[in-house]
């Protein structure tokens, strides 16, 4: 066998230089008791650029091929398990409470946008279920008001997958059958697209979380969805990353996090609302 493509077997002192470097480029941190995920996933990789050790795939990063291997560590080392409609009572909650209420804040501000940021948006299901619902809102509690929703992840991959609007009945096991009759077209293969109209809604562009310099690009927001992402982050970057969504939100308008997420021990200008079953905040005037 090519010892290159043997299973390389990763150092405490490798596992410390390569979990430093991920933190410092994604406020992503693994503890010590994580070096087998990271060597599991990294080995492949390994393999594929016929590299002796982790130590040389760190010189990899640091050099100048960093850049471009840098889109594919984030690939390799972020958990992307999503569907649509994730967390039915949050997204109830967000369709019967948050957004009639942003719509009616963004009035009362003479203003006819809406704007929701889906955070670690991931292959797209979270934005597409949020268009979903903005579409068949769009004659009620959104008359008159133009919605803007966008998507952003640090794997570019995932991205790419969320452009194509194209899933599977797995991810799509949330929806009603009349959800998806009215929102996808269906291809075959067990194969469904997003359709047109609910695409339009959605943007999707890379962003790195940890890039506090970049939050302002964005722009303003009524409402930010930043779900089971905080968990990865140690509490200086949870608490750098709830102060840019901060920043960026209207007075009172929502952030959405994960349901076993709190941002509760930080003291970050926001509100904790109980809605049934599920739980949000809101930017404190």
């Amino acid at each position: 066998m090519d010892p290159l493509q043997a299973k390389q077997q990763m150092t405490l002192a490798e596992f410390r230089s390569l979990r430093d470097f991920i933190y410092a480029k994604s406020g992503i941190f693994f503890s010590e008791s994580k070096q087998y995920f990271l060597e599991n996933r990294l080995n492949k990789r390994i393999g594929e650029l016929k590299l002796r050790s982790y130590s040389d795939y760190l010189s990899l990063l640091q050099g100048i091929q960093g850049p471009v291997e840098l889109k594919r560590l984030f690939v390799e080392i972020t958990t992307n398990e999503t569907s649509f409609w994730r967390n039915p009572p949050q997204i109830e909650a967000f369709q019967n409470i948050v957004l009639p209420e942003a719509a009616k804040q963004a009035r009362e501000r003479g203003q006819s946008r809406l704007r929701i940021w889906s955070a670690a948006c991931s292959s797209g299901e979270e934005p597409y279920t949020l268009a979903m619902i903005c579409q068949e809102l769009k004659d009620t509690v959104l008359r008159g008001i133009t919605v803007e929703i966008l998507g952003t992840d640090i794997s570019e991959k995932v991205l790419s997958q969320a452009q194509d609007g194209v899933y599977n009945s797995y991810t799509l096991r949330n929806l009603t059958p009349e959800q998806l009759l009215r929102h996808f077209i269906p291809l075959g293969k067990d194969l469904y697209q997003v359709k047109p109209e609910v695409q339009r809604f959605t943007s999707l562009r890379h962003f790195n979380l940890v890039d506090y310099a970049a939050y302002r690009q964005l722009g303003s927001f009524d409402v930010i969805f930043c779900r089971n992402v905080l968990i990865y982050f140690d509490e200086v970057v949870k608490a750098q990353v709830l102060k840019g969504f901060h920043e960026l939100l209207h007075p009172r308008a929502y952030l959405l996090v994960g349901h076993s997420e709190s941002i509760h021990a930080f003291n970050t200008g926001f509100e904790l609302l109980h809605f049934s079953k599920a739980m949000g905040y809101r930017k404190r005037t």
